[in-house]
């Protein structure tokens, strides 16, 4: 907005500087900055000096001098009185310590400060505000409203009784810890790094809490992934994709722990870091930490269906591992393209909102509801396999010892998939309904038009992030349990005390059936027995 002489006004974006009695401002300031961003880093500088209480109206003036008024009315931006400035100067002096007083600035020197006596143009605030009991700093000069003999000022160059009215009308209130909108005076916007709707022990306690569960999902799905690697013919399909799974979930699990470990929100709060005006603008690290766990989330469900699939093919449909085998190229298409789509679209149509609590990025629905579908989708070829396996048990007398292994397997099979089906359901399902349940706060809060009315909102409940992350997390941990056995154990307590590995199962496993010698591979490397038809690519066709 610019007045008849030419002067830019716009609006104070900065919480640390509103509810001044004006809430215009033009640039440059006294410092010289040219934009609010560079005047807001300065301010938060001098945080420390205006929240030690050594003068009432030191936030008044060092704001003034960072943001002056702006009106129609003027030709120039309006600042503080020099008497103004050296009161404020001389109270914090003898109140301050030496060490807050080296931040007082150097652009603002009493001396070159306008003077009303001089008929120059200045804002004066009355003594009574300066010793008014002390208020949370967001609120120290909101009940100070200015009026015309408030601003002195030449003859030349008046300020109407009813210009100040307008401002002071139009000067909207946000409540602690929230900003103006710059785009809609009505609306306040959560400010960053604030209590704006959860509390620092819901911070602090969400923190601990997904930095633990990340650290022993790391754990368990990297002893996994070392054990597929060092026995990488023991596990072939269709078991395989049990392996990617668990790298998708060990990448998972980095995500929550960077973010935690090295975007730590506790540290970032230091008082001499800038205070971000408006916290629903995505920064770099909240966009990663979105995409990223967005999309190992979808190639960890994809990957849950192709395990599913794999064991059906080879139960019902008698695939061997062979024939799945050559099929990996495509399951490797279908897990890591597709999933880029979702997190994708989030973005391009700006539905991706910061969390407070966590401090990461999330679209709710965005992800979850296909994730869901793949989900579905396994558990449907779950049951389909669990029943192939259970009717070739019942239908084929193999030897004792390899129809416990049969059993053994099965059950293997049916508990390793609700393990992994239950929790990872449950985390979509907090996930999609996450606004529903009260975890999702809203984007913006109305506005106040007196101090009275501006009482913050009601802070949340952190137990729906809470339990959408333990449940995402444990899904994700579990998935190490497929190579605990017996087997590893002994592979294992004979590499550490220097034994040659137990051979594997691969080369080793037999069936007898009917007086047949069948050397065979594992039987959950493609269920293969007597009378029971194999497919095989490499077989010619009739």
């Amino acid at each position: 907005m610019a007045n008849s002489n030419g002067l830019q006004c716009q609006r104070i974006a900065v919480s640390a500087c509103q509810g001044l009695g004006y809430n215009m401002t033009a640039l440059p300031n006294l410092a010289g900055h040219t934009n609010q961003l560079e005047a807001e880093l300065q301010i938060a500088k001098l945080l420390p000096l205006i929240e030690s209480g050594c003068s009432r109206r030191a936030r008044f003036l060092l704001c003034s001098a960072l943001f002056p008024l702006c009106t129609p009315d003027v030709p120039r931006p309006v600042t503080a009185c020099k008497s103004l400035c050296e009161t404020v100067k001389s109270e914090c002096a003898v109140q301050a310590s030496p060490e807050l007083m080296e931040l007082w600035p150097q652009f603002l020197t009493c001396e070159t400060l306008p003077q009303p006596e001089k008929h120059e143009l200045c804002m004066q605030i009355p003594q009574q505000v300066g010793v008014q009991a002390a208020q949370p700093y967001w609120s120290n000069w909101l009940a100070w409203k200015m009026s015309a003999d408030q601003i002195s000022g030449s003859s030349n160059h008046p300020l109407t009784g009813s210009s100040i009215t307008s401002i002071s009308s139009n000067n909207a209130i946000c409540p602690q810890n929230f900003t103006i909108n710059p785009l809609n005076a009505q609306e306040c916007l959560p400010q960053c790094q604030r209590d704006a709707f959860h509390t620092s022990q819901q911070k602090k306690l969400t923190e601990s809490f997904i930095l633990g569960l990340s650290a022993i999902c790391f754990v368990l799905t990297l002893f996994a992934l070392v054990t597929f690697w060092a026995e990488p013919r023991r596990f072939g399909y269709p078991e395989r994709p049990v392996l990617f799974l668990c790298l998708c979930y060990n990448l998972f699990s980095i995500c929550y722990l960077e973010r935690i470990v090295f975007h730590n929100q506790s540290r970032s709060r230091a008082i001499y870091e800038p205070i971000s005006t408006v916290c629903t603008l995505l920064s770099p690290p909240c966009l990663a930490s979105y995409i990223s766990t967005s999309y190992l989330s979808l190639c960890a469900a994809t990957w849950w269906l192709i395990f599913a699939l794999c064991f059906y093919l080879s139960s019902h449909k008698k695939w061997s591992s062979e024939a799945l085998e050559k099929h990996s190229g495509l399951f490797h298409v279908l897990a890591w393209v597709p999933p880029l789509a979702p997190p994708i679209a989030a973005l391009l149509l700006e539905k991706v909102h910061p969390s407070e609590l966590t401090g990461m990025c999330m679209a709710p629905g965005f992800v979850e509801v296909p994730a869901l579908i793949l989900l579905l989708l396994g558990l449907y070829f779950t049951l389909r396999a669990s029943r192939s396996l259970h009717s070739l048990q019942q239908q084929h007398q193999l030897h004792l010892q390899h129809q416990q292994r049969f059993s053994q397997l099965r059950k293997r099979f049916v508990i390793f998939s609700l393990l992994f089906f239950i929790p990872t359901a449950a985390g979509l399902m907090l996930g999609a309904f996450y606004r529903d349940l009260g975890g999702a706060p809203p984007t913006i809060v109305p506005s106040c038009s007196t101090l009275e009315d501006c009482s913050p909102p009601d802070k949340l409940s952190a137990w729906p992030s809470l339990m959408r992350v333990f449940f995402q997390l444990l899904g994700g941990t579990l998935t190490g349990l497929w190579v605990w056995s017996r087997k590893t154990c002994e592979n294992y307590r004979s590499r550490l005390v220097g034994g040659n590995p137990i051979m594997s199962s691969t080369t080793t496993k037999h069936l007898h059936v009917k007086n047949m010698h069948i050397t065979n591979s594992p039987l959950y490397a493609g269920i293969s027995f007597h009378n029971v038809p194999v497919y095989n690519p490499h077989q010619s066709r009739v």
